[in-house]
């Protein structure tokens, strides 16, 4: 073989090797992605799945609104047991950018979602230029959110114009079959006036004075203490003793198909998270 020959074989190693590198690029963000100011005027909706939620908890409700949303980019934040983020997907300044959160520890304490969530937000803030963000939690993915609203003030991160809780339950879990012996932490938060549910109601002062709040809930039936099956509704709606009455909503869904796992199936639910958050679309 001739030299000529050998370089040419190499170089043409050298580029496919390259090329598939870039291609991977596309998928996984392994550098600091471009600040762009361009951004400061465009507003991310993230996304966070409560107990024992993956990828899927939200992978088909995210589905469903890009339908009918235009310009959207789907971002997947994973933050792995030992804190540490990895992001799926590149954006490219589309007007909706959506950001899925998935926890693999998915059953840690509030305080422990609450710092990942930071580290998210921080992420948003400072290496994507994004000055305002949108929040929706299922369940404690929910409480997570506010917590986070609670407990972080610095302007490291980008303020949140909109929170949107789904089933989540402020004033705890009543039914004892939700917990067993040697429960995870996050199990241990969610029981009834568990000290980080308490902790959340005693600084409700700290609650951001512009941030605008949906709470939704299900209920399978009308009763004295109706319930999605988990969660009771007056625990879903316990978020109003948090935030303002003047920036308070809340929707409640009455039938067969609001069960606590089906809210983020719901197509209701689709349609109050659409009129809150782009009410001109």
């Amino acid at each position: 073989m001739t030299e000529k020959l050998k370089q040419f074989r190499y170089v043409f190693f050298f580029v496919v090797v390259a090329s598939l590198i870039v291609i991977g690029s596309s998928t996984y963000i392994f550098s600091k992605p471009i600040r762009s100011q361009d951004n400061a005027e465009i507003v991310p909706t993230v996304f966070v799945h409560g107990f024992k939620g993956t990828y899927r908890s939200f992978d088909t409700l995210l589905d469903r609104l890009e339908t009918g949303i235009p310009d959207v980019r789907r971002l997947t934040f994973h933050i792995n047991k030992q804190g540490d983020l990895t992001i799926k997907g590149r954006y490219f300044s589309q007007k909706h950018p959506f950001i899925q959160v998935v926890f693999e520890n998915n059953q840690a304490s509030i305080t422990d979602q609450t710092m990942w969530l930071r580290k998210v937000m921080t992420t948003l803030h400072e290496n994507y230029g994004f000055k305002t963000a949108n929040l929706v939690g299922h369940s404690m993915g929910g409480l997570a959110a506010a917590n986070f609203l609670l407990t972080s003030s610095e302007d490291i991160y980008p303020s949140v114009d909109k929170l949107i809780v789904i089933g989540s339950p402020f004033k705890g879990i009543s039914a004892e079959r939700y917990y067993k012996p040697g429960s995870s932490a996050a199990a241990v938060d969610l029981r009834v006036d568990s000290p980080a549910l308490l902790s959340m109601a005693d600084h409700k002062a700290a609650f951001p004075a512009d941030t605008e709040v949906l709470a939704v809930a299900g209920a399978l039936q009308r009763s004295d203490n109706p319930g999605d099956g988990l969660v009771a509704v007056s625990s879903a709606l316990g978020i109003k003793d948090i935030v303002p009455a003047t920036h308070y909503s809340q929707e409640v869904f009455y039938d067969t198909e609001a069960t606590h796992s089906g809210l983020h199936e719901h197509r209701g639910v689709d349609k109050a998270i659409t009129a809150f958050l782009w009410p001109n679309l």
